[in-house]
């Protein structure tokens, strides 16, 4: 029988690591495991990393994304209370404002590149 393989990082290409760093630092609230000139890495659970990447093209900020970055906290109340904490930082974009979905409250925000994060309840 295979190994069970499971994806364990996600990897955003980013234009200005250090714009990047301190922006995702900043929203996640601790800071990065591993950190080089082109590339951070932060620790999320387990053996789930996410992590930024400079290295490559620039990302073109007119390029649809066709994937989110989601945050997932453990109640609807948890999301609205953190809506309200981002609307009062003047480095949070929004891209969507909370609002109910099919599966609860959420709203999205982008990185200093665009890239789309989602803001939601646990499933």
């Amino acid at each position: 029988m295979p190994k069970i393989r499971r994806p364990n990082l996600q990897l955003v290409h980013v234009s200005d690591i250090d714009v990047s760093t301190k922006f995702y630092t900043d929203i996640f609230g601790f800071d990065p495991f591993f950190i080089t000139p082109r590339y951070v890495v932060f620790k999320i659970d387990g053996d789930a990393d996410f992590a930024i990447w400079s290295g490559g093209d620039s990302p073109d900020p007119e390029t649809p994304r066709f994937s989110e970055i989601g945050i997932n906290l453990d109640s609807d109340d948890e999301v609205t209370s953190l809506y309200k904490e981002w609307s009062d930082r003047e480095e949070v974009s929004f891209a969507q404002h909370l609002h109910t979905a099919v599966f609860g409250e959420t709203f999205q925000i982008k990185d200093p590149d665009g890239h789309i994060i989602r803001v939601s309840s646990k499933d």
